[in-house]
């Protein structure tokens, strides 16, 4: 991935490219020499709304349009909101799994014809309430253990042509938190300590870790790896 050539480089489309993760898996691919087509929600010349099967298609043929090429697929995005079940509005459900799950597999979809040409992959961002569930967090968890499946099923229906991983990473430090400390009603300072108490590390992980397994997925050291999911989480799931 040395080549200065536009052309020979290769490209990944990374969505939820300006959140906290997205931003710093962009700035992680970039530096390993991927042309990086970063798309957000609402955001830039790539916005997509991914639960949406048309702008799929659309997003997918804007880069192919801009760069010629597609030999990566990131599904960084994401949708979330913490409810009891009794009280979770049936509209943020079907928001988020449409988000989170469908759009994933609009995403993949969309991309299969072009990463056949490329020998290229799909990473799903997962998470480990979708290994574990969590208290509050039905929806998002349901999406994130559905997109585990949906990578071993692809993996096997793709392969030899596309691998198809994902990483389900544990508690990270960025700005999503605020959401589980409003949930519990704490102070975000509270919400970081109490994750890092439970796990076997004593930490949340950094968004750049959670970023190196991405860029790991992508790289020629994990060309023998398709239908796997990385746990980067400090060992919380640990007898899981």
């Amino acid at each position: 991935m040395t080549d200065d050539s536009p052309v020979d480089r290769p490209v990944a489309l990374v969505t939820g490219a300006g959140g906290g993760l997205g931003s710093a898996i962009v700035t992680r691919l970039a530096s390993a020499g991927w042309q990086v087509a970063p798309s957000s929600h609402g955001h830039g010349s790539l916005s997509a709304d991914l639960a949406v099967p048309t702008q799929a298609r659309s997003l997918v043929a804007r880069v192919i349009e801009q760069y010629g090429r597609l030999d990566l697929v990131v599904a960084n995005h994401a949708a979330m909101a913490m409810a009891t079940v009794d009280e979770h509005p049936v509209d943020d459900w079907w928001r988020i799994v449409d988000t989170n799950l469908s759009g994933s597999f609009h995403l993949a979809q969309a991309g299969a014809t072009h990463l056949r040409r490329t020998h290229g992959s799909i990473i799903f961002v997962s998470s480990e309430w979708g290994v574990t569930g969590w208290p509050k967090a039905s929806a998002y968890a349901s999406s994130k253990a559905g997109l585990i499946g949906l990578t071993r099923a692809l993996a096997k229906e793709l392969a030899p042509d596309i691998r198809v991983n994902a990483i389900a990473p544990g508690i990270i430090d960025t700005e999503q938190l605020r959401v589980d400390a409003g949930a519990q009603g704490i102070s975000l300072a509270e919400m970081k300590a109490h994750y890092a108490a439970v796990a076997p590390l004593q930490r949340i992980a950094t968004r750049e870790e959670i970023s190196a397994s991405v860029a790991f997925l992508a790289s020629p050291d994990a060309a023998f790896y398709t239908g796997q999911v990385l746990h980067p989480n400090g060992g919380t799931t640990l007898g899981s």
